[in-house]
């Protein structure tokens, strides 16, 4: 969405040995059929985008396919040439 000007961190939990933890998940997200691409107001003009432009349902269909720690975006990086 950001075309790449901002990083996400990776997900890391330091454990406590003497302390409980709790974790909690939830599902929410776009509609399946939703397409995913670079917020115009975040692109310089003629900026071209960094990805393809992808629905909710191939991410999600990518990420299930891949570890935590690949990068859930490659597979939808443009080809620049040098």
């Amino acid at each position: 969405m950001t075309n790449g000007r901002f990083k996400s961190v990776k997900h890391r939990v330091v454990a406590n040995g003497t302390k409980s933890r709790v974790s909690m998940i939830y599902f929410g997200g776009p509609p399946l059929s939703e397409k995913i691409a670079p917020l115009p107001s975040l692109m310089e003009e003629e900026e071209d985008s960094l990805y393809k432009e992808f629905t909710w349902f191939e991410y999600k269909k990518s990420a299930y396919k891949t570890r935590l720690s690949d990068n859930r975006l490659g597979m939808f990086e443009k080809i620049t040439a040098s």
